[in-house]
């Protein structure tokens, strides 16, 4: 008897064990999750693949959308809903939440969603027909856009690209349904014409129709390890404040831009209005590299605190920094860190520092051309980092040069003129090789000994000096003092400094 009760328990107990290691481990996964439709438009198909699940079926679609499961091919079609002819209603309508559930043999439920958006009236490729860059500027709201990520900003393959996410972004939700699409390599996200107002969302229209909120991003490419293989900056402006059509031919016959690269527009001199001299600041690169750094969060700089801005989950981001070695200072390094700052503190030691101040451990002066579109330049396609040539036409006027000191400060930054016009250029400052903070006063105290002095001007070009050692800026310094005003054409500047950029049309 004793020895059957020991067969019996010892069989108990290997049932218990095999019902113990068959631990269900529910789980679902789409081929895609974010899905663009027009309203009416064609039906859309995707795949889907479930774990330990015995059932699948649709639990819940917001109004007007439906969705159909084929268990067979394990594939469910999706299909809009018609334009219900009210603008209210359609607000209700544009978005939907696709909600399915499974169930696993013990009967436990896990539920899955897929998203679906109505979009304007059409899907805007960036990129397409070959206008490769590493910047895209988006000028239509209420609309999806896509990217091919698994080529560079000059059309070269990028291998292993298995996901893609939001860098940073200028505010809350600034590029929405962010979705990668392994099918095709695209990424895919929607940019609406809304703004917060006391945490409420409210809808932008100039003369009755939506725009955009300008703004900034920057979005990558990564590997199944998440190691980014590349990034691209897009630079969102409303339609009537498109930077490409902002532009004037200097009188070499050089077309330059009318803005900073990532700014939203140039105050041209205005005193009045601190938010216009703020939308003037583009964003700041440091030379050779192809990705941004962030613009100031004060009209005059003040403690050179950095803008806020955003995630791809919509926390807080930051610049991170790393000191120039022979690790972090290698172009691949940049490629795979975009919003670490390299500086190069190093360069000033009395005993070790060469006085190079580059962000290469090893100068190379080929990542900006001034002939060609490098495949590291920062602007628009169809437009690059001027030559160190192209700025030699401008000139400050004695009138300029003798201007007061109350409206020389008012207008943070002068007009520069090319024998026929005039343009202003912002004294934005730059960020230091040596910290990578923003600067845009003058400290030095040995000239100015009483305060610093505003404001200081740097606009880089592909320029470089004759030893290959160091880059040229447009520099600009303005002073209390008019007789010490400083304006050069071609100022040597280390390259781990990061300054403004005035793109030049590509000839």
């Amino acid at each position: 008897m004793r020895t059957l009760k020991t067969i019996f328990l010892l069989l108990c107990s290997v049932i218990l064990l095999g019902a113990c290691s068959h631990k269900e481990n529910l789980g679902m996964s789409f081929s895609k999750m974010g899905l663009y439709f027009q309203w009416g438009g064609e039906p859309q198909t995707i795949s889907y693949t479930t774990i330990d699940a015995l059932s699948l079926e649709l639990k819940s679609a917001t109004e007007g959308w439906t969705a159909t499961i084929n268990h067979a091919a394990n594939t469910i079609t999706i299909t809009p809903p018609q334009d219900p002819g009210d603008e209210d209603k359609r607000d209700t309508m544009r978005e939907a939440d696709i909600k399915f559930a499974i169930t696993g043999e013990s009967g436990t439920t896990s539920y899955y969603t897929v998203n679906a958006y109505i979009i304007g009236d059409s899907l805007i490729a960036l990129g397409s027909n070959g206008e490769y860059a590493n910047c895209y500027i988006l000028t239509t709201p209420k609309t999806a856009y896509t990217l091919d990520v698994t080529k560079n900003g000059a059309g070269q393959a990028l291998s292993g690209v298995a996901d893609a996410k939001v860098l940073w972004q200028s505010y809350y939700g600034t590029l929405e349904h962010f979705t990668f699409n392994e099918e095709d390599g695209t990424v895919s996200f929607y940019v609406d014409a809304k703004t917060e107002d006391d945490d409420e969302e409210v809808y932008i229209k100039e003369n009755g129709a939506y725009v955009m909120r300008d703004g900034n991003a920057l979005i990558a490419a990564v590997d199944a390890s998440g190691n980014i293989l590349w990034s691209w900056h897009l630079w969102i402006c409303k339609a009537t404040n498109n930077p490409l059509n902002d532009f004037s031919t200097y009188s070499n016959g050089v077309t330059f831009m009318g803005r900073n690269l990532g700014a939203y527009g140039n105050s041209n001199g205005a005193t009045d209005n601190t938010n216009l001299i703020l939308d003037s600041y583009g964003l700041y690169y440091q030379w050779g590299r192809k990705d941004p750094f962030l613009r100031p969060y004060y009209h005059d700089c003040a403690g050179g605190d950095d803008e806020y801005v955003y995630s791809g989950s919509n926390s807080a981001a930051y610049i991170e920094y790393a000191e120039c070695s022979t690790e972090t200072g290698t172009v691949e390094y940049a490629i795979a860190h975009p919003t670490t700052f390299i500086t190069n503190a190093a360069c000033v030691d009395a005993e070790n520092g060469d006085g190079i101040g580059d962000w290469l451990s090893t100068p190379d002066s080929s990542l900006w051309s001034g002939a060609t579109k490098s495949a590291y330049d920062p602007c628009p396609y169809g437009w690059k980092v001027p030559a160190g040539s192209d700025f030699d036409v401008l000139s400050l006027s004695a009138e300029e040069d003798g201007m007061s000191v109350e409206s020389a400060r008012g207008r943070f930054g002068w007009m520069l003129n090319d024998g026929t016009n005039s343009y202003f250029y912002l004294g934005a400052g730059f960020r230091s090789y040596y910290d990578g903070t923003i600067h845009n006063m003058n400290y030095k105290t040995d000239v100015y000994p009483s305060q610093p002095e505003p404001w200081e001007g740097y606009y880089w070009t592909a320029g470089v000096t004759a030893d290959g050692k160091q880059s040229t800026c447009l520099y600009f310094d303005l002073t209390t003092t008019r007789t010490i005003n400083k304006f050069n054409l071609n100022y040597p500047s280390k390259r781990a400094n990061a300054m403004q950029v005035r793109c030049v049309k590509v000839k």
